[in-house]
């Protein structure tokens, strides 16, 4: 996902990544699945940065969680916390616009890829 406003990947404290134009990208994607009818409880959002689950999680809280035809999905986490663990629908935010970073270590990459069990969506 490219520059949103003008910033593109940014890290408000050192190792805190996160790319608000990607954060709103994922949860606009999120918001029409809820649309087509998916429910909440197969859908998950994993990142391999705490600060892009963060920032995800406040767009969420201000975009979905109010109203009832969105609610909030299974799981927002990071790559580390979800692993073991599964579900229908990911959407993957790999965050780095700049530097590949986390999803370079080949255990991450393959818990990123293989959460799901029927559809992925990857946001890069």
């Amino acid at each position: 996902v490219g520059p949103y406003r003008g910033q593109g990947e940014s890290a408000p404290v050192p190792h805190f990544i996160q790319n608000l134009g990607e954060a709103e990208y994922v949860v606009a994607t999120y918001m029409l699945m809820r649309l087509l009818g998916y429910p909440p409880s197969s859908i998950s959002i994993i990142t391999p940065y705490n600060g892009q689950r963060a920032l995800i999680a406040d767009v969420v809280a201000r975009r979905c969680t109010p109203y009832a035809e969105f609610g909030a999905p299974a799981k927002i986490a990071t790559t580390d916390k979800f692993q073991g663990q599964q579900n229908d629908f990911i959407l993957l935010s790999l965050v780095r616009t700049r530097h590949v970073g986390h999803i370079r270590d080949v255990r991450r990459l393959v818990v990123s890829l293989s959460r799901a069990r029927l559809g992925m969506f990857v946001f890069a």
